[in-house]
């Protein structure tokens, strides 16, 4: 009796899709948005479907997300007021981008775009640069909270930043207070 090469073709189709799955993080078994806390149970926002933790991007952050296969990451770093000296919302902006701009070559910022949060004013930045050779944007946001300064800092490569614009925002306006 021949044996049949099917089921070993089969086992290993199987056994490389179950770890192309693992290789992402399980990323694309994520289907839902997932609301997630951050700063001591204070604030939250909501994590697009398809994205995970993070602990790989800023060992600042108060809060890392992102999608690895998608190439959309997000970080939010937030300063207590008690620890500046009487900042406005745009000196809070222009020193934290000042921060990312000196980092890239052929850098362009765009002008802001102001906005609210719920209640909260809020500053938005695009900028544009390389970094260690690759072009990459970045949302530049900052929320002003009764005690606090939150940057979020959302970006992707160039190529790929308008297909990750929706769910940067939705990032941006789910922010809340807890």
């Amino acid at each position: 009796m021949k044996n049949k090469p099917v089921p070993v073709i089969f086992s290993v189709t199987l056994f490389m899709a179950v770890s192309f799955i693992s290789i992402l993080g399980c990323d694309v078994l994520a289907s839902k948005p997932k609301r997630v806390v951050f700063l001591d149970d204070s604030f939250a926002v909501i994590m697009p479907a398809a994205w995970s933790l993070r602990s790989d991007l800023n060992d600042s952050a108060d809060l890392q997300m992102g999608n690895s296969f998608k190439e959309a990451y997000t970080v939010i770093l937030s300063d207590n007021k008690m620890d500046l000296d009487d900042f406005s919302l745009d000196e809070h902006s222009d020193l934290t981008r000042s921060f990312i701009s000196s980092g890239l070559k052929n850098y362009e910022g765009s002008d802001p775009d102001y906005f609210y949060v719920g209640e909260f004013e809020a500053v938005r930045y695009r900028l544009e640069g390389v970094i260690d050779g690759i072009h990459a944007v970045y949302w530049h946001v900052t929320i002003e909270t009764d005690e606090y300064f939150h940057q979020i800092l959302l970006w992707s490569l160039k190529s790929r930043f308008s297909k990750n614009e929706d769910d940067f925002e939705s990032v941006i306006l789910s922010f809340e207070v807890i």
